[in-house]
Parts: C-alpha cells; structure tokens; sequence
C-alpha cells in the first residue's frame, strides 16, 4: 500500500523568503505595541522625543531591501501586502478580545488589558495608513535607483529609498496616530508643537539607523545568497512570473 501525501518540499529560495518575510512581520507587529511608549534622548546636543517602537519599524525597510535585493519587486510587494494584512487581523483580533466578557478572577484588569489593547487601535489605524504609503514607496524607489544604476551600489538604493520613505512614514505617522485620530476618537491628543517636535526626533534617530543598517543590508544579501547557493540571482519564474537575472556588488 502507498501512501499518498500532499506534501510540498520546500527549496532554499522558499524557506529563506519565509523566513525574512517572518521577521518583517514580526517587527511590524511588535512596533505596533512598542509605539504607544515616547522616550527622549539627546543625540549630538540635540533633546528628541521617538516612540519606542522606531527601532522595531526601523528593521521592517530592512527586511524589505533584503528581499527587493534578493528576491525582486514583486517578492516585495507580497511581503508589504503580507504585513497589511497582519495588522488588519490584529485589529480583529484586538475588537473581538476587548468584547468577551471579563472574569472576575482575571489577573489583568479590565482597565489595565483595555489600556494596552485598545489603546493601540490609534496606533494600528495610523501605521496601516502610513504602511502601506511608506513601504510602497521604499519597494518602487529601490528599483528605481537600481534601474538608474544598472544594479550596482546596493548603498545608494538603500539608503536613498529608505532614508525618503521613513520621512514620509514619520510625518503621517506621527501625525495621525498621536493627533487626528485621536482627536475624533475623543482621546487625548498631542498639540502640534509636541507633534513637531516628536516628528524631527523620530526622523533623526530612523535616518541614524537607517546609515547604519546599510552593512546589514550587505550582510543580510551576502548570506541569503550564499544560502540559496547563488552569487548572480536567477529568477526562473516563482517570484516575478518571467526569467530575470539581477546582479549585484557585494
């Protein structure tokens, strides 16, 4: 008697996709919570004011370039929608949690879990908005600068597109999730100045990280290549649906 499975086998291309798309997902998410935190700084004499989550959000154009550099733009798009998606879920997820009835032997206050849930819903509404603009933008200006570039100087792509699409995330981010929405919600809300303010040290601390996750970027190509066997990537139809070959300096 033979047994018959459905069972796919995954390649090395497969796997490590997954695996980049998890951890862009995964600090998404996490950033998502993170936000609600302000912490200040001084960085070179200058007091700014960032959510906690800027590291964590950071790490998510990252996780992209990897892929756009590895996989191709379509590969990245998936990632992008891929996160959308997973931030509506939670929203779900959030609205359902907050609706079930509290026990009175619940650890958690009904206060206390309502603070940390749903007091992320202003969070959530604003990164989706200011997700799907700013990714989409960092994807689209990476391969414009490789197109422009004949895919050298994997630097400039990264550092161009990122450094520009995390000044757009920042304003509407900011903007949104700590003054509008929460102002037609009826909670508190933060004046323009203190918006202002946290913009500018948001931006300077994600320009910062994003000088300095350029090696990551090198690395984190250099050892997905190596993974999947490939030093010239060649794209035979499972990400970008046509044969392409992308080159690189490493």
């Amino acid at each position: 008697m033979t047994l018959v499975t459905n069972e796919i086998r995954l390649d090395k291309a497969s796997i490590a996709y997954a695996a980049l798309v998890a951890l862009f997902t995964g600090s998404l998410v996490a950033s998502n919570y993170l936000a609600s935190k302000l912490f200040t700084a001084t960085i070179f004499g200058i007091s700014v004011a960032a959510p906690a989550a800027v590291l964590a959000y950071a790490m998510t154009f990252l996780f992209t370039d990897i892929i756009s550099e590895v996989y191709g733009k379509k590969a990245a798009g998936i990632a992008v929608f891929v996160g959308f998606a997973t931030q509506v879920l939670i929203l779900a997820y959030n609205a359902f949690a907050l609706k079930l009835p509290h026990a009175p032997f619940s650890p958690a206050t009904p206060q206390a879990y309502e603070s940390v849930v749903g007091g992320s819903a202003p969070i959530i509404l604003a990164s989706l908005t200011a997700y799907i603009i700013s990714q989409t933008h960092d994807v689209w200006a990476f391969h414009f600068w490789k197109s422009k570039t004949g895919g050298r100087w994997l630097w400039l792509r990264n550092n161009a597109s990122t450094m520009v699409s995390q000044l757009i995330d920042t304003v509407i981010f900011i903007t949104l999730a700590f003054n509008v929405i929460p102002s037609l919600m009826g909670l508190q809300a933060l004046p323009l100045t203190a918006i202002k303010s946290i913009i500018i040290g948001q931006y300077i601390v994600k320009w910062l990280i994003a000088l300095g996750d350029t090696p990551l970027v090198y690395l984190g190509t250099h050892l997905v290549s190596n993974y999947i066997g490939l030093k010239t990537i060649q794209i035979t139809g499972l990400y970008e649906g046509k044969e392409e070959k992308l080159t690189r300096t490493l």
